[in-house]
């Protein structure tokens, strides 16, 4: 029988993590309830991490990092960078269930990362990480006459925190906006902020290739 190796049993423990938090909130998680549902012992938890605080913080590490290759994924396949914006517009949406999931896990590790210097850490660089996906494509939007922006970075810090902010709305407060209400407002704001055409993304609005994760 195939012995598990240190990589493949610190993933397994780290998507558990993710999973039990997902359930229960950073604040009411042990390293107990994480080593009851994988059914080990948490010795092997702390062989492992040093810390409840390093558990949780690469836990998000983990989660992040996952999203944001199957993003890089998915947008890779687009040609045009107006395309690519509206894929990553579409897929950050939490429109179902499993995007929600990891909704929860990143507004509770924001909550947390209030009292875990850790976890700020690791969140901030995630953070940063997603807004340069977004200012990426919005250079090359401009390199190849697609998009008219002075300052890219800002522009893709506004567009990001628009995107977190109504994401939340929809993630919490599902009964005040919901995920196509969100991508509408998202385009208009990028309609203005990269001086499109007010039809721009109607053409993508309408196309079934556009599809949350």
């Amino acid at each position: 029988m195939k012995r598990t190796t240190v990589e493949e049993r610190r993933a397994e423990i780290l998507e558990t993590t993710c999973q039990v938090v997902v359930e229960r909130g950073f604040a009411a998680t042990r390293v107990s309830d994480v080593a009851n549902k994988l059914g080990v012992s948490t010795g092997l938890i702390h062989y492992h991490f040093d810390s409840k605080d390093q558990l949780f913080a690469e836990a998000l590490e983990y989660a992040a990092n996952a999203d944001l290759a199957r993003l890089s994924e998915e947008v890779a396949r687009d040609t045009t960078a107006l395309d690519r914006l509206d894929r990553v517009f579409s897929l950050y949406a939490p429109a179902d269930a499993d995007a929600r999931a990891v909704w929860v896990l990143w507004i509770d590790g924001w909550g947390e990362a209030m009292r875990s210097p850790t976890l700020k850490r690791i969140s901030q660089e995630l953070d940063v990480r997603w807004k340069e996906l977004l200012e990426g494509i919005i250079i090359d939007g401009v390199a190849a006459g697609e998009f008219t922006c002075a300052d890219p970075n800002a522009a893709a810090w506004r567009l990001a925190a628009l995107l977190d902010g109504l994401g939340v709305q929809v993630t919490v407060h599902d009964s005040a906006i919901d995920a196509a209400q969100l991508l509408c407002w998202v385009r208009e704001a990028a309609v203005a902020e990269l001086h499109l055409r007010a039809d721009a993304f109607d053409r993508l609005a309408a196309s079934p290739a556009v599809q949350t994760i």
